[in-house]
């Protein structure tokens, strides 16, 4: 994990957690005073735990959440359907022949990169505060080849998995979530959600005679809170580094590209 430093808000429980609430974040004066160096918090829905990385890494082999995001498979999606709109002449269509299903041949889980939750800070002078701020937003997803109705993947995951794949997060402010960025540095608060990714194939036709329509990928979160506001789970960061010079943007802490 490329991390040059992180207060983590972790989304579950594990062995060896330390429970506290966010009352003992308040108390405490935010969440990056209430954890000790090497310390990351834990939550469960509203349940929060402090634990640090040696239990971190215990809960990420435990749930099989890969650390690394897997590379998107092109190769899956670039595929084109076979024409089969016309039927052959003198023959029949049986009430099956446009019927259509949908099979989920994968299923990944990862650790996702940073999706940034407030503007990037420079330090300056004493230290700059960097805080969540409202309005970023992370979604759902489903993504297919060409010609294929996304529309239906979505209902056919919500019918069979009860995910909402056209669901969509976002922040709101709150100052408790708050660290300094000292002079020379650039911080921002992100989230490193775990993701789940399903590959999956769609078919028309009767059963013993169907034809492979089209592929899809679908992307989902789970859902978390921080500070009594609805959010994905994952860890809650802040990502903080060396400022880049002037002019260029801030490089996530882990996985590639930039923030804005």
């Amino acid at each position: 994990m490329k991390t040059s430093q992180f207060i983590g808000l972790l989304f579950t429980a594990t062995a060896g957690a330390v429970p506290i609430t966010e009352g003992d974040i308040i108390a405490r004066g935010g969440l990056a005073q209430a954890l000790a160096p090497g310390e990351m918090l834990l939550v469960n829905g509203e349940k929060l735990d402090i634990l640090n990385e040696t239990a971190f890494y215990e809960f990420i082999k435990a749930e099989g959440i890969a650390l690394e995001k897997p590379e998107i498979d092109y190769d899956w999606l670039n595929f084109t359907a076979p024409d089969i709109s016309n039927a052959e002449p003198g023959v029949v269509p049986r009430d099956c022949a446009h019927t259509t299903s949908t099979v989920t041949d994968t299923t990944q889980k990862f650790l996702d990169w940073d999706v940034q939750m407030g503007p990037v800070v420079r330090g300056a002078g004493e230290g700059v505060n960097s805080f969540i701020a409202s309005g970023w937003s992370v979604s759902n997803s489903v993504t297919g080849s060409v010609g294929l109705d996304i529309g239906f993947i979505k209902d056919y995951l919500k019918t069979s998995l009860g995910i909402n794949y056209s669901k969509t997060w976002t922040t709101t402010t709150t100052d408790q979530y708050s660290t300094l960025v000292k002079n020379g540095n650039a911080g921002v608060w992100v989230t490193q959600p775990w993701t789940t990714r399903r590959y999956g194939r769609t078919f028309q036709g009767c059963v013993g005679s169907m034809t492979q329509t089209g592929t899809w990928m679908a992307d989902a979160h789970d859902d978390g809170s921080y500070a009594n506001s609805q959010w994905v789970s994952g860890f809650i960061t802040a990502c903080i580094k060396t400022a880049p010079p002037l002019g260029q943007h801030m490089t996530r802490c882990h996985g590639s590209g930039n923030f804005i």
